[in-house]
């Protein structure tokens, strides 16, 4: 069952920005070519940074580009998790109205979700960085807030002092609080990127915009529990939500209700 918070914030309309690493560090990886002028050959003398070749040089492999985590070792039901592959097939949201003639709409932000446990990686398909003029989607995250009595009833990661020793990223887990509403950011991605949302990261669900439907493959672990897959906030209807200002794209494509 999903928490109620109030969004009581100081700014209620969130301007997005282009996806790319350095704006979404804190909240896991964006998975893209970084090098897409480069066409793979036997004769490269300078490979770029990360890549070796493969495949008898007709390919350029990118090592690592993003790393899945399973934490539910020490999740309270101790259920083993399973790495799955889903996809879900997302259509356009419906947008409202803007009087701002440089905006295409507004998306209403209404809730936010986190899998405590796992990261959670998004791969869209069969989308050109050439058609962001007609289709592409946010990616809507927030920090944690500081835990408090309200979320004092919410799973998250306890990791052992080993746990921590042995992987990087154990110290960058979020934590139990609620979204920061405050610090909710929204990012821009095109079809040549991919999304991997980090353990216990408040996100949106899947948001597309434009004129076409967009197929994600979505990569994470799960038990099969429901708090321990998936907490949702829901945040309380007031006479102003929270919206994300999306761009008017070049070809007009955004639905509007």
């Amino acid at each position: 069952m999903p928490v109620t918070i109030k969004a009581n914030i100081k700014e209620k309309i969130i301007h997005t920005k282009p996806l790319n690493q350095d704006d979404f560090a804190t909240f896991g990886t964006v998975i893209q070519n970084p090098a897409p002028a480069v066409i793979p050959s036997s004769t490269i003398k300078t490979l770029p940074p990360n890549a070796v070749q493969a495949n008898q040089g007709t390919a350029l492999k990118y090592l690592d580009v993003t790393h899945m985590k399973d934490y539910y070792g020490s999740a309270p039901s101790q259920r083993v998790a399973n790495a799955v592959m889903n996809m879900f097939v997302c259509a356009p949201r419906s947008l409202l109205p803007s009087h701002d003639s440089n905006i295409g709409g507004l998306f209403p932000v209404t809730i936010l979700e986190r899998h405590p446990f796992t990261t959670q990686t998004f791969i869209p398909l069969g989308i050109s960085p050439s058609e962001q003029e007609d289709v592409c989607y946010l990616v809507v995250v927030a920090p944690s807030l500081t835990p408090s009595s309200v979320d004092e009833t919410l799973p998250v990661p306890v990791l052992s002092p080993q746990t921590s020793t042995n992987d990087d990223n154990a110290e960058n887990l979020p934590g139990r609080g609620l979204p920061d509403l405050n610090r909710i950011q929204a990012l821009l991605a095109n079809g040549s990127q991919a999304v991997t949302y980090g353990a216990g990261t408040w996100h949106a669900p899947m948001v597309v915009v434009g004129k076409k439907p967009i197929d994600f493959v979505v990569v994470q672990f799960a038990n099969g529990k429901g708090i321990e897959d998936c907490k949702e906030a829901e945040l309380e209807t007031t006479d102003k939500d929270i919206c994300v200002a999306v761009p008017k794209l070049s070809r007009n494509a955004t639905w509007k209700l």
